[in-house]
């Protein structure tokens, strides 16, 4: 059996099947529904807090479950609990209820997180600018010269070939926050340019640490610049459109459930939400992912002036993950509100016991006044993520891996960022005050989750 797949009776009510074991909140009422819900979101909130790296609820070492396996044995899923349901495949590793939420995560058909299969996100993302009836559009193609450059493992062939293209560049770097399956941190980053002015695409492929050679894992990500029948665009915003491979000596093999070699899909909005992260190459010999040291960036991709690296990926803006699948309001309220009442007593004090919750300690407890000032003055991460720039909104999907090297680790962003720090150099802070911020960030977080998924019991009778 494969891990963490549950096998279950069911009963039919109504005509709609419930799985022994499991509560039936949409069958409950009163006391009793309220009683479930608040339950449920209580044991979420102490999850979260307790988190030490990605955020699942059951699976991979948690034991919460009672809300991961709630069902719904009627045709509409009552008001209530429509936030949880919307909230939990996006962060249950597996459920008790398949017919009555799509499991998503390892070992599912949704390995990426999205509300349809990844089959089905493969079909719709391969529908976009095709000509044909049938086969891969040209948003999703990935040029055959460049599959067959690759396949020896050298990235001087493929960089001798990426430069005989126009518009396509290219960039080697080491990742200060993502190190690649046994790889280490370097990694090639290709971008492609669409003669029609239709999409760009980038490649980010691994750079063995011990070779020097091309690795394994290939990341593409497609930029939709124009509308198409099968995509059209919201708003005017480009769409981005994912996927994974696994390079062999073959060419391009697909990653995702059943991929041979194996190669697992992850939820690639939980550090993407927004499309293309803004890329700010670091420095040779600053610490990359994994402990080592970066590799000097090079390539044809300018570090500097018109075009560089970090201008391209931010010009990208605020995208929208398509085609259909997901939106980021399904997995929770935003973290680090601009408006949060008594932040400044909950980093100094923390909250009594309230079961099944534990005991909140004061975060900043052990700080100065005016140094827990500087820590709640940073905690407004919708500053700068406000879901209307490149930094996309962040919430309960955005890996804790990432806030945490983000927040702890990586110096080459300061928190909070420069512009704000050069108009108050009190609210910079030093290395174990960004260590005490990311703690206060994930407690205060919890509970602003326990409080939005229990928000609509007012209409509880």
């Amino acid at each position: 059996m494969a891990p963490f797949l549950v096998r279950v009776a069911t009963i039919v009510i109504g005509g709609f099947p419930v799985f022994a074991g499991a509560a039936d909140v949409c069958g409950l009422a009163g006391r009793g529904l309220r009683s479930e819900v608040e339950l449920g979101a209580a044991e979420i909130a102490e999850a979260y807090a307790k988190a030490p790296g990605e955020f699942f609820l059951n699976g991979s070492g948690s034991s919460v479950e009672r809300a991961c396996n709630w069902t719904c044995s009627t045709r509409r899923v009552i008001t209530p609990v429509v936030k949880a349901f919307d909230f939990l495949p996006f962060n249950c590793h597996s459920t008790a209820a398949p017919g009555t939420r799509r499991p998503v995560g390892l070992d599912t058909d949704s390995e990426m997180g999205l509300a349809i299969t990844d089959a089905d996100y493969r079909a719709a993302t391969n529908a976009v600018f095709r000509s044909g009836a049938t086969g891969v559009g040209d948003l999703m193609r990935v040029p055959a010269w460049l599959e067959q450059a690759s396949t020896n493992g050298s990235v001087k062939t493929l960089t001798d070939e990426i430069v005989k293209h126009p518009g396509a560049t290219w960039l080697k770097f080491s990742s200060t926050s993502v190190d690649n399956d046994e790889d280490g941190a370097a990694r090639i980053l290709i971008r492609l340019v669409d003669s029609q002015s239709r999409f760009e695409q980038w490649l980010q492929i691994a750079i063995s640490d011990r070779t020097g050679n091309l690795g394994r894992n290939v990341d593409f990500l497609a930029v939709q610049l124009v509308s198409d029948a099968s995509s059209p665009l919201k708003q005017g915003r480009p769409m981005v459109a994912f996927r994974g491979f696994s390079r062999t000596a073959n060419g391009f093999v697909l990653e995702g459930k059943g991929s041979n070699p194996r190669g697992d899909l992850s939820k690639c909005y939980s550090c993407h939400s927004s499309g293309i992260r803004t890329v700010i190459p670091a420095v040779a010999d600053t610490t990359a992912a994994g402990g080592g040291n970066a590799v000097r960036p090079v390539g044809t991709i300018p570090l500097t002036g018109a075009d560089n690296i970090t201008e391209l990926s931010q010009k990208i803006g605020l995208a929208d993950v398509a085609p259909p699948g997901y939106t980021a309001s399904r997995n929770g309220p935003a973290l680090g509100p601009s408006q949060r009442s008594n932040r400044d007593q909950f980093v100094a004090k923390g909250l009594a016991a309230r079961p099944p919750r534990t005991a909140v300690p004061g975060c900043a407890a052990g700080l100065s006044e005016p140094r827990r000032k500087a820590i709640v003055a940073n905690m407004d991460c919708q500053q700068c993520h406000d879901g209307e720039t490149d930094r996309g909104i962040l919430n309960a999907g955005t890996s804790l891996r990432t806030l945490q090297h983000k927040v702890v680790e990586n110096t080459v962003a300061p928190m909070p960022p420069t512009d704000v720090s050069a108009l108050d150099p009190s609210l910079k802070l030093s290395q174990s005050e960004r260590r005490i911020l990311f703690q206060c960030l994930k407690a205060e977080y919890a509970e602003i989750l326990q409080e939005w998924l229990s928000s609509d019991l007012l209409a509880v009778p």
